[in-house]
């Protein structure tokens, strides 16, 4: 027997049964006409949402602190009115067991650190960085920022340059690390603030109240420019978006465990973590190796809604019959990940074979969480994405982001004052049919949707020995938002024996730099070493003729040249040594 399809939903004007929303929504009975049917009410009145939605959450046990539009209490609203529950806030899973803290104990040591951090100087406002991996220490700190009223900065310790270049773009107050992670900061691990509580801290001082406009958290984008300015999310848009995420669009209660191992921390922290705690649920942390080693940590753990990156799908399918956790109700992946769909598809039918739905996301903490979901639903051939509810949105144009798209096709473009805002969003197309919208993937090249620092990448590279000059070119992928990442060194040609020119340098060599400098994320698909000189512009080799040369062809071909790799030794010589590495 076909599952119940749930009825059409109709909005009152006074009053929105999120609770019958959520249930249908959970059970994966919200098809097409549901939608229709409460969806596009709540993109032509957002404010009814959103006081529907602050309204439902008041009704909580425990009593939301924060109040819509006039202020915001995050860190109560994340601890304090879950507390005498003695429930699970965090846990994390690792070779030494599995640690975790449950809210009790998270509001007592987050109370203690900030009382520390307050004595040390931090006061409401200031900026601090936490170059944390994602475990019960960045959790505590996380809160006690939030509970002194500071923005904070989560970076994800990976290599030293990754670090202190993205520390000088969000030029905090302060910086929070381990010991472990010191040697990363460069000139800032002098003064870092102090991880453990002093025992004369007292941690009884009050959560600060945000204001609607104040920033909460300061975060870098991985979408669009590389180099963009770091993103200020105001309270208003962050709070807004840990109650409409966990409830609509996750699902969570008290009674979930939400993990997401393997997603990228910078695209998605610390707004998980904060939607899991905000519903009263648990957030658990365990790494993909892990889970692949032995899928039952899931289930140990208790994850009811799991986030599936690629890896982690290859990992539950790789022993050829799919190993799921029995205590999952629910899992979703990222729509901004690689298009894979003849890879997805066997995952799906698994969860579906256990009747537990999947659905889809397109978002990042630095637009305040979700902005576009594919509804939890049984495995479908193609998925229909929906913007998330209270969103205001325009289908545009994609040669003109502001005008109205004519056809069925156009760029989402969220609207902010009516003016279009594509801030911590990648550009993508959506195809309007009948039963929703068909994500068509990203307008931009990148891995994952992603921007790719090129530049950045480029003068690692050029750290390596022999290694006079480095480009990067970023190029179309297979499949929708997938990209091939492509580093060329140019080096000095050196002579074998036979007369033959001999690499100076190894691509092993040069993996394993960007690796210890930039993390493994950043690993190219592939490395070409040339011995030639490329075109130089204000010093640095022109990207547009690297690109070029390299994807016509040029480059190999001038490779094989006697003439031109004696020319390009020639104008190594000319250059002088010391003015052109």
């Amino acid at each position: 027997m076909p599952d119940p399809v749930a009825p059409v939903p109709v909005l009152d004007p006074e009053r929105i049964d999120l609770r019958a929303v959520v249930e249908s929504l959970r059970a994966g009975r919200a098809d097409g006409a549901y939608l229709r049917g409460f969806l596009p009410a709540t993109y032509e009145a957002p404010e009814r949402l959103r006081r529907a939605l602050y309204a439902h959450a008041a009704r909580r046990p425990g009593g939301l602190k924060s109040r819509l539009d006039e202020g915001y209490d995050v860190y109560h609203d994340c601890v304090v009115m879950h507390l005498g529950k003695r429930r699970r806030a965090f846990v994390s899973a690792g070779a030494a067991g599995d640690h975790e803290i449950t809210y009790e104990n998270l509001h007592f040591s987050a109370g203690a650190l900030a009382a520390t951090w307050k004595s040390a100087g931090v006061s409401p406002g200031q900026a601090i960085a936490l170059v944390l991996p994602l475990s019960v220490e960045y959790v505590v700190a996380l809160l006690a920022a939030l509970r002194l009223g500071a923005v904070v900065s989560p970076l994800p310790p990976m290599g030293a340059t990754f670090v202190q270049s993205r520390l000088d773009r969000l030029s905090p107050d302060h910086v929070v690390t381990t010991e472990r992670y010191r040697h990363l900061l460069g000139p800032r691990g002098g003064a870092v603030l102090p991880l453990a509580a002093s025992s004369r801290a007292e941690g009884g001082q009050p959560s600060h109240w945000y204001a609607p406009d104040a920033p909460v958290a300061r975060l870098l984008t991985v979408f669009g420019d590389a180099t963009a300015e770091p993103v200020e999310l105001a309270a208003a848009a962050l709070h807004e978006g840990l109650l409409r995420d966990g409830l609509l669009l996750l699902g969570l209660d008290e009674a979930d465990t939400l993990a997401a191992p393997g997603f990228d921390p910078l695209q998605f922290q610390p707004h998980l973590v904060l939607v899991a705690l905000a519903a009263g649920a648990t957030y658990a942390e365990v790494a993909p190796a892990d889970v692949e080693a032995d899928p039952r940590v899931l289930e140990r753990l208790g994850v009811t809604v799991l986030g599936v990156p690629r890896g982690l799908r290859d990992g539950l399918l790789h022993r050829g019959a799919p190993t799921l956790p029995r205590s999952s109700r629910a899992w979703f992946r990222s729509l901004t990940e690689v298009a894979e769909p003849e890879l997805w598809d066997p995952l799906a039918r698994a969860f579906w074979g256990r009747k537990v739905p999947g659905f889809g996301v397109v978002g990042s903490a630095a637009a305040a969480g979700v902005h576009l979901f594919a509804p939890p639903s049984p495995p479908q051939v193609v998925a229909r994405v929906w913007p998330a509810p209270g969103k205001t949105w325009l289908l545009a144009e994609l040669a003109a982001g502001t005008l109205p798209a004519l056809n069925a096709a156009g760029m989402y473009t969220p609207l902010r004052d009516g003016e279009p805002d594509l801030t911590g969003l990648p550009r993508v197309v959506l195809v309007r049919e009948p039963e929703g919208y068909v994500l068509a993937g990203a307008i931009d090249v990148g891995r994952d949707a992603q921007a790719y620092p090129t530049a950045e990448v480029a003068r690692v590279v050029e750290r390596a020995p022999a290694v006079r000059h480095a480009a990067v070119v970023v190029s179309p992928g297979r499949t929708t938002n997938d990209a091939k990442v492509t580093v060329i060194a140019f080096v000095e040609d050196e002579r074998g024996p036979d007369g033959r020119v001999v690499p100076p340098v190894g691509a092993r060599a040069i993996t394993a730099l960007l690796e210890r400098e930039m993390g493994k994320p950043f690993a190219p698909d592939r490395i070409e070493i040339f011995p030639l000189r490329p075109r130089l512009l204000g010093g640095a080799p022109d990207e547009a003729w690297c690109r070029a040369q390299y994807l016509g062809g040029a480059l190999h071909e001038k490779a094989r040249s006697e003439l031109f790799v004696l020319l390009s030794r020639l104008g190594y010589i000319l250059a002088g040594a010391g003015t052109d590495r």
